[in-house]
């Protein structure tokens, strides 16, 4: 039970003496809304030995945060930039797809036109060779024919 009181004593004796080192404090320290310049270092907590605090500036200064903050702002634009610009690259990708599977399509109709086209051709062509071996079958019998009546006459 000893030791609960003197844990008690203690505690109150720590309060008094944070009370008595703020009183102190307020002498070096003021507090109150003020305006931080860029040069103006951020200050920390830190644990000495014996569990004592004490408050320390840091290399981290009010311009680096402000850095930070517009560092991060125009990520964010890039950031943006660059996903318009997916998007705007994937519709126009969707769209071409459209219109190659059109084009596909009417390109696929158009070599159908084409081919028939060349077998008509082929067709006519094979005729023609026909009518011309006829027709020099004809030229060779006619010049058979004025050959006999050219001997005839003789």
């Amino acid at each position: 039970m000893l030791s609960v009181r003197k844990r008690a004593w203690m505690i109150a004796a720590s309060v008094v003496g944070m009370l008595a080192g703020a009183a102190q404090a307020a002498d070096t320290v003021q507090w109150g809304v003020f305006s931080a310049s860029g040069g103006d270092r951020l200050t920390g907590a830190s644990q000495e030995a014996g569990n004592r605090y004490v408050l320390k500036t840091s290399a981290i200064s009010v311009a680096d945060i402000e850095g930070l903050l517009a560092s991060q702002k125009r990520t964010d634009t890039d950031l943006q930039n660059v996903k318009s610009k997916l998007d705007a690259q994937g519709r126009e990708f969707d769209e071409f797809k459209r219109k190659n599977g059109s084009s596909s399509s009417a390109s696929d109709s158009q070599l159908s036109d084409l081919q028939r086209t060349v077998a008509d051709q082929k067709s006519t062509i094979e005729r023609q060779k026909s009518d011309i071996d006829s027709l020099k079958r004809s030229l060779d019998d006619l010049k058979r024919s004025v050959d006999t009546l050219s001997s005839k006459v003789k």
